[in-house]
């Protein structure tokens, strides 16, 4: 419909036929909009009397791709563009009545060492931006940064050439610019949604800004999720990781894209694609349907020739998709801000944690804002910055009875990353555990430079000390990942480097003693548990409106699987009803299953490519067993 400010006069009219034919049918219709970008040839005239486009450091203005300097980038932060973009707006919902706007590019500013804007307007507003928070207090003015000065502070990356941190991010400037892109993000797609829906509040909205999983998206993009999506429906994310399983063995799949997806309060569009093995069973896309339906609460999607049977089998049991809630036992806490001034350690610690639970089947989540009712265990994956609210709320989960897994240099800094006299944490660490007794500074990137930037490197690497805390229990560890094992983050012309990279797609190298460390804090068991071949993966959800509990288990081992056990903790019910579902067919629908106490065990004779069991209980007056 709209890509780049361009639409075709004489396509519209096509599109607006179809339209009619789609409402002809009780087909849904839907428009493409993107508008981080201008075709420059198609816009000559308006480009040399208005001021809309993006300006690199090095007073360029950025191109979308190589060898396409027609597609020039623009900035939102100046009022005409944000006009042209509501003008597109305006005409596909109220002259085309659209039901659905999916907005590609939702970026605001580029990408730093590739194409972030550093124009005047954007420039003014970092200059406002600092003087709104801070210049009614210069006390703290001061304490930030060393004077009260602040239209002199300028912009950080300022240079010919791309910079970025390449460690722990405790830089003020930097640390200001990315709350300063984080909040003008949030304040475009707010401004964006709002007027969607006074124009019409029954559309639905997407947006494709990706999950950032293994790099800073705050850093890189401006773009905190939480608060970017805040008002849209769905987050598409387009990446190319998984469901499959590598030649060298490493289980690739989008689990944590898909609950980090669900905590912005979105469903997940992904792309699904073909693997390698799936031709040798006939079916295209199987897998990848499957493992949308397991961690996206049934939503599926898909381009290209539709497998029917499969949406045929899920509209047939449709009811069991719905009010769907994630079963959580322990959530790695990726906390906001923390993660935007992190190491890269940090993402690399996060996500192997992630990456174990996901290949034990453990009932987790990954939390950026607040974890779950329900919690038992919360892992902090070297969150060095945790300001003093966040120390506070994981000192009060352990001492009320959760279990804290704490990480290396976890809230050894401040919020604004300034190292404590002692740890934020310690209340509840364990005897013996000390800082690093010296520090290097921070330092901007260079060719080829190492992940590392500052480096505070602990004693004791991969001890684990364990302590129990008021009602609580708490394992700390002075570290998970080697920094040896890491690639750089950076190409040798100092851009960051957007390879496919699977490297943090594995399970720590101590992984026998994190299991027992993890066991240890969730009290020795945990709500559900799955015992498969290695490739077998699981995610559990309650059904809000019924209290029933599913189990979905996704096969990526390209062949079909016998023996599969599930363990489920109940409560003791008058009445219990065990069944399963499977698009495979009837024959992967067999399960016995037998309780005892509140322990139900369910045996399945063989898993194809996706099964869900699903369990009902009742206890007299209390459906759902609850």
């Amino acid at each position: 419909f709209s890509k780049n400010y361009a639409i075709d006069e004489e396509e519209y009219v096509l599109t607006k036929q179809m339209r009619d034919f789609c409402r002809k049918h009780g087909i849904k219709v839907g428009v493409y909009i993107r508008g981080d970008f201008i075709y420059s040839e198609f816009f000559g005239d308006l480009l040399k009397k208005e001021d809309v486009l993006a300006e690199g450091a090095d007073g360029r203005v950025p191109t979308i791709g190589y060898g396409v300097d027609w597609r020039k980038s623009v900035c939102l932060h100046k009022p005409k563009t944000m006009e042209m973009f509501k003008s597109d707006i305006r005409r596909a919902v109220v002259d085309l009545k659209v039901d659905y706007l999916h907005f590609d590019g939702w970026n605001f500013g580029g990408m730093e060492t590739i194409n972030a804007c550093r124009c005047e307007t954007c420039l003014r507003d970092f200059t406002e931006f600092l003087q709104r928070r801070y210049g009614d207090n210069p006390e703290a003015c001061l304490k930030r940064f060393g004077h009260t000065h602040l239209e002199a502070i300028e912009a950080p990356g300022l240079r010919p050439q791309p910079l970025a941190p390449a460690g722990l991010i405790s830089d003020p400037a930097w640390q200001e610019w990315i709350s300063f892109r984080c909040t003008w993000s949030a304040r475009i797609a707010r401004t964006v949604f709002e007027y969607v829906y006074s124009l019409n509040p029954e559309v639905a909205i997407g947006v494709n800004i990706g999950v950032p999983v293994r790099e800073n998206g705050a850093l890189l993009l401006g773009a905190d999720l939480v608060t970017c999506t805040d008002g849209a429906d769905i987050l598409m994310n387009e990446d190319a990781y998984g469901p499959y399983i590598t030649d060298d063995g490493k289980i690739i799949q989008r689990a944590r894209q898909h609950k980090m997806g669900h905590e912005a309060g979105c469903w997940a569009w992904n792309y699904v694609g073909k693997p390698q093995w799936a031709s040798q069973w006939g079916e295209s896309s199987w897998i990848g349907l499957s493992h949308a339906s397991a961690f996206n609460k049934g939503r599926v999607t898909y381009l290209g020739e539709a497998e029917s049977s499969f949406l045929a089998w899920q509209k047939e049991h449709w009811e069991h998709f719905q009010d769907l809630e994630e079963i959580v036992d322990i959530a790695v806490w990726r906390e906001r801000k923390a993660m935007a001034w992190a190491d890269p350690m940090s993402y690399a610690t996060a996500m192997q944690v992630e990456q174990m639970l996901i290949e034990e089947r453990i009932p987790f989540t990954v939390a950026q804002h607040a974890w779950p009712a329900g919690t038992k265990v919360l892992v902090l994956p070297v969150l060095t910055c945790l300001d003093a609210p966040s120390c506070r709320k994981a000192v009060e989960f352990a001492e009320q009875g959760g279990g804290v897994m704490i990480v290396g240099n976890t809230s050894l800094r401040d919020g604004w990353g300034r190292k404590r006299e002692d740890f934020g944490l310690r209340p509840i660490l364990p005897e013996g555990v000390a800082g690093p007794p010296v520090s290097t500074p921070q330092y901007i990137a260079a060719v080829n430079g190492s992940v590392g930037g500052e480096t505070e490197q602990l004693a004791d690497h991969g001890a684990f000390k364990y302590r129990k805390v008021g009602k609580g229990r708490v394992v700390y560890v002075s570290g998970l990942v080697n920094p040896e094992s890491q690639p750089s983050l950076f190409n040798p012309d100092h851009t960051f480097n957007l390879d496919l990279d699977t490297t943090n797609w594995r399970v720590p190298e101590d992984a026998d003693n994190l299991r027992r460390a993890l066991s240890w804090l969730g009290g020795n068991q945990w709500s559900a548990q799955v015992e498969s071949v290695r490739g077998v993966l699981a995610n559990y959800y309650r059904q809000k409106t019924t209290g029933n509990r599913s189990v979905h288990l996704v096969n990526l081992t390209g062949k079909p699987v016998a023996n599969t056990v599930v363990r489920m903790r109940i409560v003791e019910a008058d009445t219990l009803t065990v069944m399963a579902i499977s698009p495979d067919g009837p024959p992967y629908e067999n399960v016995d299953w037998q309780c005892s106490g509140n322990e139900l065990t369910i045996a399945m004779e063989r898993l194809k490519a996706y099964t869900v069991i699903i369990v009902s209980s009742a206890v007299r007056g209390n459906p759902g067993g609850e």
